[in-house]
């Protein structure tokens, strides 16, 4: 199984995901061209000269590629271009359980879709007809329960809008080991869902939209039926070390898949996280 970038033949040629971090440099050192020009101008034409001095270069880069919000959006590219089967694969393997539907991923559009008023912002959710999977990412960050019954609020939002029930699913993607993920250091996932299941709900949705707090038995019944499931980036690269075509295969599609996979494994190897 390889978790490193296959080069041979290529020497030192960036991946995919180099051209995107080298976007937000640009970005980075030439401001002006994100905001509309106004009496601003000057101060930044100013930050602009800032940006360029050559001693930023560095802590520029280290920060991009350390935040985990351009992680987030690595990972959501890599979703959006890899063949949907891969989604199912991963579910699979993760749940136990064979996911055949066509799962549909959403983007910003989500908090306005299913009227969740800012409650909640998933990183990453996955509809199907029947079925609903979420994975909430962190790296340095902890998870927090709060956050977990947020996912299942967001289940009962779309089962809302859609008009019919489905079965909740949630994967917590995390760095090093299941206890570390929560600041709690809950001791297994059969600790956590029953800290979960005993929370107080009502409390919970005192706060959130009117059509949430009319249905707590429903939100009760998602908490309760919710299988969670952790995954760490280190699994995460060899599932898709395991996925890569091999390099026997020369088809155009083979390549560009194995460019897919391999960029985003060099991506977590390079942040430490594999």
């Amino acid at each position: 199984m390889k978790l490193t970038c296959h080069c041979t033949g290529r020497g030192m040629e960036s991946n995919w995901l180099d051209s995107y971090y080298e976007s937000l440099e640009f970005l980075y050192w030439e401001p002006q061209h994100v905001f509309p020009k106004s009496h601003t101008a000057v101060e930044l034409e100013t930050l602009a000269k800032i940006a360029k001095q050559p001693s930023r270069l560095p802590a520029v880069r280290k920060h991009l590629r350390e935040m985990e919000v351009t992680l987030n959006h690595n990972i959501r590219q890599f979703f959006l271009l890899a063949p949907d089967a891969l989604r199912n694969k991963l579910f699979n393997e993760l749940f136990g359980l064979q996911f055949g539907s066509e799962f549909v991923m959403y983007g910003s559009e989500i908090d306005t879709d299913f009227k969740l008023a800012n409650c909640m912002q998933p990183d990453f959710l996955f509809v199907s007809e029947t079925e609903i999977v979420c994975i909430e990412m962190k790296i340095a960050a902890k998870c927090s329960v709060d956050q977990v019954l947020k996912y299942a609020l967001l289940g009962l939002a779309i089962e809302i809008k859609q008009e019919r029930q489905k079965e909740h699913y949630l994967v917590l993607l995390g760095s090093g080991d299941f206890v570390g993920m929560f600041r709690e250091r809950f001791e297994s996932m059969a600790k956590l869902t029953e800290h979960i299941r005993n929370k107080d709900l009502n409390s919970f949705l005192l706060n959130k939209p009117a059509p949430f707090r009319k249905q707590p038995e429903r939100l009760k019944q998602i908490v309760e039926q919710m299988d969670m499931r952790f995954l760490s980036y280190g699994q995460f690269a060899r599932f898709l070390g395991e996925a890569e075509p091999p390099q026997t295969d020369k088809s155009p599609g083979a390549e560009v898949y194995r460019n897919l996979i391999s960029g985003l494994v060099a991506e977590l190897n390079r942040r430490k996280l594999s």
